[in-house]
């Protein structure tokens, strides 16, 4: 969830790259294909997260996350966020800002 959740957040820079060098086609692509589905990924990594842990409170599920992605991840997680389109996959911030700190 980590990765597909940066593609998330680097998405309107990305947009805008294209934009600035009059590549609308891939612009199209980006908004209307790409970044869609990649919230569609970020939602199925949340969902299965869900599910491995589903015995546990809410709480309980994101210390976990927190737990593996701290174990897992080198360093803490980088801004900016895309707040909008991680809430839309269900990630909202008390899944990753508490990483992006020491």
């Amino acid at each position: 969830m980590v990765h597909e959740a940066r593609g998330l957040d680097i998405h309107p820079q990305t947009v805008n790259r294209f934009r600035s060098s009059g590549d609308l086609r891939s612009v199209s692509l980006l908004e209307d294909v790409i970044y869609p589905d990649e919230i569609t990924h970020v939602e199925a990594g949340v969902r299965w997260f869900k599910y491995l842990y589903n015995d546990n409170s809410e709480d309980e599920v994101i210390r976990r996350f927190h737990e593996i992605v701290r174990k897992r991840f080198r360093g803490n997680l980088k801004e900016p966020f895309n707040h909008e389109a991680r809430a839309k996959a269900g990630f909202t911030r008390n899944w990753y800002e508490p990483l992006s700190k020491e």
